[in-house]
């Protein structure tokens, strides 16, 4: 019996907007291709990467127009589409990004609209573990550092080098939480020579990260004692927790910046939605924008991090989440039982089911 090749089609349109990253590289085409899949990309799908259609083509994948690549059974994205684009699928159509669907009820409405099953890689689980959270979450703790440093420096900030300087006394960098982001900015700070404080959020997650911190890094619990004596002598602070929301208890309050060195620096790394954390940070800036000053500290608070390095991010990203996008295809084009992938699963032909979309879907009254 001939194979349905149009029933094992996936489509990648051009991401929205200024978004410069996307989740077809020439090797993941060749890898799908490989695997039996038809890969329908829109022309320029990678000309914010310098990746050409040419090379494309020559990875086996077929160039066709949008509403082709909208189309087809399974639709991959970097990025979520903005609202309006999602209006392209129909009923019985997947579609698969970085949706973090979660805090944008423009987004979730217009899900539930369309009909469409959503996955959101970013939820993928295996092994206790969401691998595809890894090349962001590092990329956006390298970012963290090294905006923090752009921040400290006069005439707003500290004037305070995250570098070792001979004679100088190093800067004191605290970072709130170990998993990727953490991780990443504790190695970038400690490479840099500053003195690295690592908060944990309890006693496993500091066993359990202490054995692979850098050298010279100080990793604590993150008690509230623990918190206000770092506070007192930190340059730079990073917030790198993984969930925040806008029932998350605030970490650390106005009162509490009276504590800190005048010209010191917070940076919150993974933002969230409402005021979360590290309310004082206020709303999500664009880049370019001065850092916000709260009783004498700057704040940084960008959701975007790895989206100022898109080539490096295209690369880590789809490098790594390459098996799992396979397997996402296998699951919804051949019906292959994953769990792994079907913990990403947000919304089910316009029904929201992953818990941490529902909570936000009924927050904002678009689901029972």
């Amino acid at each position: 019996m001939p194979v349905d090749t149009a029933s094992l089609t996936i489509g990648f349109p051009r991401e929205s907007g200024s978004e410069r990253r996307t989740i077809l590289t020439p090797a993941l085409a060749r890898q799908l291709a490989s695997a039996g899949f038809t890969v329908t990309a829109e022309p320029g799908t990678g000309a914010g990467v310098f990746i050409s259609d040419e090379e494309y083509t020559a990875a086996g994948a077929r160039l066709a127009g949008p509403e082709e690549a909208w189309a087809a059974p399974l639709v991959l994205r970097y990025k979520s589409p903005d609202p309006a684009d999602l209006r392209r699928l129909r009923p019985g159509q997947h579609i698969g990004a970085l949706f973090h669907a979660e805090g944008d009820p423009d987004l979730l409405s217009a899900l539930r609209e369309s009909g469409a099953t959503a996955w959101s890689y970013e939820f993928v689980a295996e092994d206790g573990r969401f691998p595809l959270g890894r090349p962001g979450g590092r990329i956006a703790g390298i970012q963290a550092v090294l905006t923090g440093a752009s921040a400290l420096q006069a005439p707003g900030g500290r004037g305070v080098l995250p570098g070792m300087a001979s004679g100088a006394e190093p800067a004191s960098v605290v970072i709130i939480g170990c998993g990727n982001v953490g991780a990443a900015a504790a190695e970038a700070a400690a490479a840099l020579g500053a003195r690295v404080t690592v908060l944990a959020r309890c006693e496993s997650s500091r066993a359990a990260y202490a054995g692979r911190a850098p050298v010279r890094t100080q990793v604590l619990v993150n008690t509230r004692e623990a918190l206000l004596d770092c506070l007192s002598g930190a340059d730079l602070v990073i917030g790198a927790i993984l969930v925040s929301t806008y029932d998350t208890p605030a970490m650390i309050t106005e009162d509490d910046l009276r504590l800190m060195r005048p010209g010191a620096v917070i940076v919150d790394s993974t933002c969230g939605y409402g005021p979360g954390y590290l309310p004082t940070a206020g709303p999500v800036q664009a880049p370019g924008d001065p850092p916000r000053e709260v009783a004498g500290i700057l704040h940084v608070k960008l959701d975007m991090l790895p989206a100022l390095v898109p080539v490096t991010a295209t690369s880590a990203y789809v490098a790594n989440a390459a098996p799992y996008l396979e397997r996402l295809a296998r699951t919804v084009l051949h019906g292959t039982p994953d769990p792994a992938v079907e913990a990403a699963r947000i919304a089910s032909a316009g029904r929201f089911v992953h818990p941490v979309a529902l909570q936000h879907a009924r927050l904002y009254g678009l689901q029972p």
